[in-house]
């Protein structure tokens, strides 16, 4: 991805595409200090501090705290339910099509947002949390249905789709517990080998290795 201040630098073909990735240089360093002292301990200055800039640039793009955390949240709910449509207008069976959207999910978290915040009440205000809760219930649904459709098939064993589906949610949202952009292991290999582990708990003896999860 490049090294942030190089990055923040970098001007690029237009105003809008030098604020977009600004944006974004600021939710993974944000991401990164939240994961590292936690939200509250977290200071505006620290996240300056991350990026290499000043305060009064960094409030050019945001207004407060509370904005980035609800930023982090919208932009990880974001390429979630972009993993689900990819997902959803598949052709191929349930547990390619739940491979694909758990995959999407977990590389994009690390590769774009370097990992995001798991979101517990007090951080932000009741609207905001009541509308990031709306759009990760529908989340939880629509993964939901794509396991339901696997019981029906009988790619998957038989199952309370509802508790597996909270299962996997705990599981993914553990990963910026300890992940590290400088670690071993690629945001492109954690996916794979998170959600390939993920989708064969619930398989009836094999995983179908073919379409567009290969």
């Amino acid at each position: 991805m490049g090294q942030p201040q190089a990055r923040w630098n970098d001007r690029g073909a237009t105003r809008q595409h030098v604020r977009n990735v600004r944006l974004e240089i600021i939710l993974q360093s944000a991401a990164r200090c939240f994961n590292r002292k936690g939200y509250q301990a977290t200071k505006m200055g620290d996240i300056a501090r991350e990026l290499g800039v000043s305060k009064a640039a960094l409030y050019y793009y945001v207004k407060s705290k509370e904005e980035i955390i609800f930023q982090c949240h919208s932009a990880a709910l974001d390429v979630a339910m972009e993993g689900v449509q990819m997902a959803e207008a598949l052709a191929d069976p349930a547990d390619v099509k739940l491979y694909v959207a758990l995959r999407h999910f977990i590389e994009g978290m690390t590769d774009r947002l370097n990992g995001c915040v798991v979101l517990t009440e007090g951080m932000l205000s009741p609207r905001l949390y009541r509308d990031l809760v709306r759009r990760r219930d529908e989340y939880e649904r629509r993964l939901r249905g794509i396991v339901e459709e696997g019981v029906a098939s009988e790619a998957f064993a038989p199952c309370d789709p509802k508790m597996v589906v909270l299962a996997m949610l705990g599981a993914m949202n553990w990963i910026p517990r300890w992940y590290s952009p400088d670690g071993e292991r690629t945001p492109k290999e954690i996916g794979e080998t998170f959600a390939r582990y993920l989708v064969r708990g619930l398989g009836q003896g094999g995983f179908h290795e073919h379409g567009s999860a290969v």
